[in-house]
């Protein structure tokens, strides 16, 4: 989500999905830590106002200055304490953001009532700070507008005029107006690198739930993998043994049971391979994916077309094993697919991983829709990806679903 209208406080699309709270509760501590600097930078500002104007400018104009100076206190001091003893009705408030039009405000309106102060002048190098503290459009916004009331308080200003050559009029302008620009700069570099926390914090989330819930998910499709595939076998090898006893000798139900047990045998190796793949340590990942495979067509009956050119084996081999399981696992669930591919490849000194069915598919905005939205699973499985700077997306294509994987390789590779 994204606060709207004049908001500082930018929450990315990351917020709106899984994670979604713990990114939003990192942006809202860096506005409650800025809107403090803020209050705290004002009071010193207020205090230096009234040094600059007792000690620089003619008695006859401390009325008007002191009058300035004593609104932009009062609502300095109310900032501060709404701030301070009230910060959730402060952040009804953050839209509007009152007080950053009323700094640049004070800090050009002194200047233009005090004629020929260098050191009130000089207060307009505070206008960067109060930039560099926002973030968006705002800061944009407040950048031009401080650098047209200073031009504004140094050109209609006689003093400075007469005293002041066009030179050196113009260099003071630039370098008001380069501060100015160089604090937008400084604003938009906070606003990426808060984006980017906000992705790891988003990815952070993801993983915590998925540790929390891969336990209890691991046990349901253990419990239905036997008791749709094992269980049922030995009952009904049970049932063929109880019938042989009653048969009076005949034998035929025991070699139905014995068939029946050695059925049961099959499908809990494989699913013994599935839980600990045993190969994937022995043989390597493009062997382990041929096994997964191999077990997918035995239990699916969908044949998948495999295509394996890797020789290594690399530190991150057990997270794509993860992931293609993972992929086949929705092919088999979801896709009604009567063929699948899959593709491992080494390209450029990163490991590429495509799986691509030929069933009803799904539209790609979707899934990504899903996934950033915390679809355990998937989301999980890309935080891992993205934690070790690899990426996975889904690509269109006519007919199914496409899913591309890419996961740059270590340094350190240990030949096969």
């Amino acid at each position: 989500m994204r606060f709207t209208g004049w908001a500082s406080l930018e929450v990315p699309p990351e917020a709106s999905g899984a994670g979604g709270e713990a990114v939003r509760e990192t942006f809202l501590r860096f506005h409650r830590q800025t809107q403090r600097q803020r209050s705290i930078l004002r009071l010193a500002l207020v205090c230096l106002m009234v040094l600059a104007v007792v000690s620089d400018t003619p008695r006859s104009q401390w009325p008007a200055q002191f009058t300035v100076i004593a609104v932009y206190a009062v609502l300095s001091l109310a900032a501060a304490w709404l701030w301070l003893r009230y910060p959730t009705r402060a952040r009804r408030l953050r839209r509007l953001e009152p007080m950053a039009l009323i700094d640049v405000a004070a800090l050009c309106i002194l200047p233009f009532m005090s004629t020929g102060s260098y050191l009130v002048l000089a207060l307009l190098a505070f206008l960067p700070f109060f930039i560099a503290t926002q973030t968006g459009p705002r800061a944009a916004v407040l950048s031009l507008a401080a650098i047209a009331c200073g031009a504004v308080a140094v050109l209609a200003d006689p003093v400075y005029r007469e005293q002041l050559s066009g030179g050196a009029i113009a260099t003071l302008l630039a370098i008001l107006a380069l501060l100015c620009l160089c604090s937008f700069t400084v604003s938009r570099v906070q606003q990426r690198r808060l984006a980017s926390v906000a992705e790891l914090t988003a990815s952070r989330s993801l993983l915590l739930a998925d540790v929390m819930s891969a336990e209890e998910r691991e046990r349901r499709r253990i419990a239905e993998a036997l008791h749709d595939g094992a269980l049922q076998t030995v009952l009904a090898a049970k049932q063929d043994l109880r019938d042989a006893v009653r048969g009076n000798g005949d034998m035929s139900g025991v070699e139905r049971a014995s068939n029946l047990l050695a059925d049961v045998s099959h499908d809990l190796r494989q699913v013994t391979r599935e839980l600990h793949p045993s190969v994937l340590d022995e043989a390597g990942l493009a062997v382990a994916l041929e096994a997964l495979a191999h077990a997918f067509t035995e239990r699916t009956d969908v044949p998948v077309h495999c295509s394996v050119d890797y020789s290594r084996r690399g530190p991150d081999d057990a997270t794509m094993y993860g992931i293609a399981r993972e992929l086949l696992s929705n092919v088999a669930r979801h896709a009604e697919a009567r063929n699948v591919w899959l593709e491992l490849r080494e390209v450029d000194d990163a490991l590429t991983l495509d799986i691509r069915d030929d069933g009803v598919g799904m539209d790609p905005a979707v899934i990504s829709r899903r996934v950033s939205e915390g679809h355990i699973g998937l989301a999980s499985h890309r935080a891992r990806i993205e934690t070790l700077s690899g990426t996975m997306d889904f690509r269109p294509v006519e007919n199914g679903t496409w899913v591309h994987v890419r996961l740059p390789q270590g340094v350190k590779q240990e030949a096969r």
